[in-house]
């Protein structure tokens, strides 16, 4: 079972990325010229001195001109990648030290930590506590924002070098002829585009995938019909996407996200809304005033809550901009079914029963992923 990102950060030997930019550093002074040795070596003296002549001698020559790119490409990469490794490197050094410092402090004082690194709030000295002081109240709370603060750092300059090295080898089958990085805090010339497709490709899957045609009514007709897949995906682009992104709901969401990082410093988590969160009137009034206006209408402020009801967002944090800003992926799951269709009488686990597997009226799986920028608050 894999570990939280706090047990990993106190862990890491980080003495491997010492040794990884050291590699780069030789590689780059291996390579570093040899595409001009190319061109002098073998490129001039064929086309300059004659030395190959006919139909064929151009494409050669392009051939040539082709290798020579690639290495001097090469050369960039390997310099840049060197560069953000060194970088990341004192960063992710400088957060494993905060955060043992924090455990050190916290636990000279008697404070709890558990294993994934959260903190029992009654717990001190070893024992459990109906009630706290107000000075073991505030060492609590001081060893919390402290863990959480070196968490956040080493979150940000973990994920922050593994996006700058993927853009900066690149996604192609060869070299990127323009690296971009030279050290982790940069991160910000990223675009959304180009972070959705390296989630992809860091997953193995095609880093730019075609979209989707589907939206909430072709997925609603084939739910009634049973045509066609079962399990659909959809990625940054696709309309059903696009809704949920759009939806008002997912306003509170992204409030909510960065709360919760900036609370617990854990780059993973998950926000919820909830149609039923003022009780089932609630629900029922969304019903008629909101949802199925939104359906008719086709509003894309709504259409896509008003398809999904309440839903679950799994978030993975990618890294933090110097604003303040997050990089977020998310990731939901939703369920075309019997059973959501009856979702405004209430979430029961008997309605489970009215589900069908295939045929007409089958439920229909969607996994919805998409990565973008959330601003930091006042900006």
């Amino acid at each position: 079972m894999a570990g939280t990102f706090y047990q990993d950060l106190l862990a890491a030997d980080l003495s491997t990325l010492d040794d990884l930019a050291d590699r780069w550093e030789s590689i780059h002074k291996d390579i570093k010229g040899l595409g001009q040795r190319v061109h002098d070596e073998a490129l001039s003296p064929l086309r300059d001195k004659g030395y190959w002549e006919g139909a064929a001698a151009p494409y050669a020559w392009k051939m040539i001109d082709d290798i020579q790119r690639q290495l001097e490409d090469a050369t960039k990469v390997a310099d840049a990648v060197r560069r953000v490794v060194e970088d990341a490197v004192v960063d992710l050094k400088a957060a494993q030290k905060d955060l043992k410092d924090a455990v050190r402090r916290a636990t000279a004082q008697g404070v709890h930590i558990n294993t994934d690194g959260t903190l029992a709030p009654d717990v001190v000295g070893g024992a459990c506590k109906a009630e706290l002081t107000d000075k073991e109240q505030k060492a609590i709370e001081t060893a919390e924002r402290e863990i959480a603060q070196a968490l956040k750092r080493g979150v940000t300059a973990d994920r922050d070098l593994a996006y700058s090295l993927m853009a900066d080898i690149g996604l192609g089958q060869w070299f990127n002829d323009d690296p971009k990085f030279r050290d982790i805090d940069s991160t910000k010339r990223i675009g959304e585009d180009e972070y959705n497709a390296l989630n992809l490709a860091m997953q193995g899957k095609n880093p730019y995938p075609g979209l989707s045609s589907d939206d909430p009514y072709s997925l609603g007709w084939d739910w009634v019909t049973g045509d066609g897949a079962r399990h659909r995906e959809y990625h940054s682009g696709d309309d059903m996407t696009e809704l949920i992104r759009s939806s008002e709901s997912m306003d509170k969401l992204r409030a909510d996200t960065l709360d919760k990082f900036r609370g617990d410093g854990q780059p993973e988590g998950n926000v919820s809304y909830s149609i039923s969160e003022s009780g089932k009137l609630g629900a029922l009034k969304k019903l008629v005033t909101t949802d199925l206006p939104a359906i008719v209408t086709g509003d894309e402020d709504h259409l896509g809550e008003a398809f999904t009801g309440s839903y679950n967002l799994h978030y993975t944090v990618k890294g933090q901009e110097p604003d303040g800003s997050l990089v977020v992926e998310y990731k939901l799951h939703n369920n075309t079914s019997n059973e959501s269709f009856l979702h405004y009488v209430g979430y029961y686990d008997w309605l489970e029963k009215f589900n069908r597997d295939d045929g007409v009226f089958s439920s229909v799986d969607q996994e919805i992923v998409w990565t973008e920028r959330i601003p930091a608050k006042g900006k």
